[in-house]
């Protein structure tokens, strides 16, 4: 057995059983070995960068190690972006790295690869030899979980060749990985249940570690127990979609009563949530309130902008806990649970003008919502236009949300939905991306159609750069600086990738479109042609100064 065959039964071994890469001179050896096993199905992207995002989407969605392998030198200088988005998120995944041998000085590949992979932020093990070869590669898997921390295993050519004169045996980290505590200790649980019952103004703020917990219906109990507000992290959009109190996304897309409603709190429990600078507006959306947070991790990993309180343990199981102590104790609290609060909630949503120059995005965004089927997931991108999806696209408690901004880079979206897509091959998959966006890894496509994994990509198509052309608008620049005369014609493009679509024009055929695009069973793309003057309200908000006046989303009733 040679090191690179070793390294492949060790993928199996810690349950690689998906591989996402790009095939390259320094990680053949790997990559043949990884071909031999019968157990695993290898994803070949069309460009480094989107393998390596593919791993960081099927970690997010499954939750599972991401896994992927790339070549040397350039092959590794491709995927900054991607690792450092990685990073940013914290996802656990592994991606093996082939390397020049150290004796070829000569090699035009040759890179200081170490430096370059710990500037993005990942751990980096190096790969040594027959001797070592299994303390390192658990060692990497080990890192990926326990920290939730990108590795790089770099894998020397010569290194991957060498042979084991002895069976090559295996211990995975997985089987030595701790559980957290599932609930917080007496005495801090207590501490906790006191400011509850002191505060008159209490939020439960739900993060995706609550909705990835279940957490839903014992913190919708807490909350009538102490009378709080429920609101979410953008991650946990649309979390408690139904509840009479939900206040819906706190932070930059937070609506007009929600922010007005927050900013009366003086007290915020944060649950699964980091509460960090997006979420509380730098720590003025909630500028009376003391702070505690719930959470898995040991300590928080920065005192952030609003410190507070910190418990360890699992979102569901502590808020039963806090649940079971308010009970035994007989006490609940009105809090925000008013006339006057019913009133804010309530109050009718500010006139708009609708858009004339194309499809108005908040109506589009709108039919978006009617048309997910109850078995979909979503993957969206980052830019101008996801506020309106964000703001006026009503979801379902338990939807599968998944988002591409972590280093406030466009172009992620398409490869991290197709590691997404591989892990719900049986779910509808809508992806929505802009349509600058989609250009940057537009290749991609053709990685879904050529695996048969299908979804229906919406380009959210305003022909140009919206967040830039709104901004140079706000500077009194050229607008034109950021658009385009002509936009693609992605339908065209994804008919020769090997899918389907439509482009539509009109707000009325959105939800038939994407319908079609669902029954396909394949790839699909929808070419939504969008007003390209209307801008977002976090945009109206801050980069022309004008006043909130975003509508409470309301989601699906329970």
């Amino acid at each position: 057995m040679k090191v690179s065959e070793a390294i492949a039964q060790a993928f199996c071994l810690e349950g690689g059983e998906v591989v996402f890469g790009l095939l390259g001179d320094a990680n053949m050896p790997l990559w043949i070995g990884l071909a031999a096993k019968p157990n695993v199905e290898i994803f070949s992207a069309r460009h480094e960068a989107a393998a390596v995002a593919m791993a960081d989407g099927h970690f997010r969605a499954s939750g599972k190690v991401g896994i992927a392998t790339i070549t040397s030198g350039p092959g590794l200088t491709q995927i900054g972006t991607s690792l450092v988005a990685a990073v940013r998120n914290g996802s656990a995944i592994v991606v093996a790295v082939g390397d020049v041998p150290l004796a070829d000085r000569n090699n035009v590949q040759k890179f200081d690869q170490r430096r370059f992979v710990e500037a993005c932020g990942a751990a980096f093990v190096n790969v040594t030899g027959t001797g070592n070869v299994a303390q390192e590669v658990a060692e990497a898997f080990y890192t990926a979980r326990v920290r939730r921390q990108p590795v790089v295993l770099n894998m020397p050519v010569d290194v991957q060749e060498q042979a084991f004169e002895w069976d090559f045996a295996y211990e995975p980290a997985k089987d030595h990985v701790p559980a957290p505590p599932s609930t917080p200790p007496a005495e801090h649980l207590q501490q906790l249940v006191e400011k509850l019952l002191q505060a008159e103004r209490p939020v439960v703020l739900a993060g995706l570690g609550a909705k990835a917990a279940g957490a839903g219906e014992a913190l919708a109990e807490l909350g009538e127990r102490v009378g709080a507000l429920l609101a979410t992290t953008l991650k946990a959009k649309g979390f408690f979609a139904g509840q009479a109190y939900d206040a819906g996304i706190a932070g930059a897309f937070a609506s007009a009563p929600t922010e007005q409603l927050l900013g009366e709190a003086d007290f915020v429990l944060g649950v699964g949530a980091e509460l960090g600078y997006y979420t509380t507006e730098g720590g003025l959306l909630f500028p009376g309130a003391e702070v505690a947070r719930i959470d898995t991790a040991p300590h928080p990993k920065e005192l952030g902008v609003l410190p507070g309180l910190y418990l360890q343990g699992d979102a569901k199981a502590t808020a039963q806990a806090i649940n079971r102590v308010l009970a035994e104790r007989g006490e609940r609290r009105e809090g925000y649970r008013t006339a006057e609060t019913r009133a804010v909630l309530d109050a009718p949503p500010a006139a708009i003008e609708k858009a004339t120059d194309g499809m108005d995005p908040r109506a589009l965004a709108a039919r978006i919502g009617a048309a997910l089927p109850d078995n979909a997931v979503v993957t969206i991108g980052c830019g101008h236009f996801w506020a309106f999806f964000h703001m006026y696209t009503p979801v379902r408690a338990d939807l599968p949300l998944y988002m591409s901004y972590q280093f406030g880079s466009i172009g992620q979206t398409l490869p991290i939905a197709m590691g997404v897509s591989v892990a719900h091959p049986d779910r509808a998959h809508l992806v929505i991306e802009g349509d600058g966006s989609a250009m940057m890894h537009i290749q991609e496509l053709e990685t879904f159609a050529r695996h048969g994994r299908p979804a229906v990509v919406l380009i959210w198509n305003d022909a140009g750069f919206g967040a830039e052309v709104h901004k140079l608008k706000a500077k009194k620049a050229d607008e034109a600086l950021g658009r385009w005369p002509t936009s693609p014609d992605f339908v065209t493009v994804a008919r020769g990738f090997g899918g389907d679509g439509e482009r539509v024009e009109r707000e009325e055929d959105v939800q038939a479109a994407l319908q079609r695009g669902f029954a396909s069973g394949g790839l699909y793309l929808v070419d939504a042609r969008v007003s390209p003057s209307t801008i977002s309200d976090p945009y109206l908000k801050l980069q022309f100064g004008v006043e909130n006046r975003a509508p409470l989303l309301r989601g699906p009733k329970r």
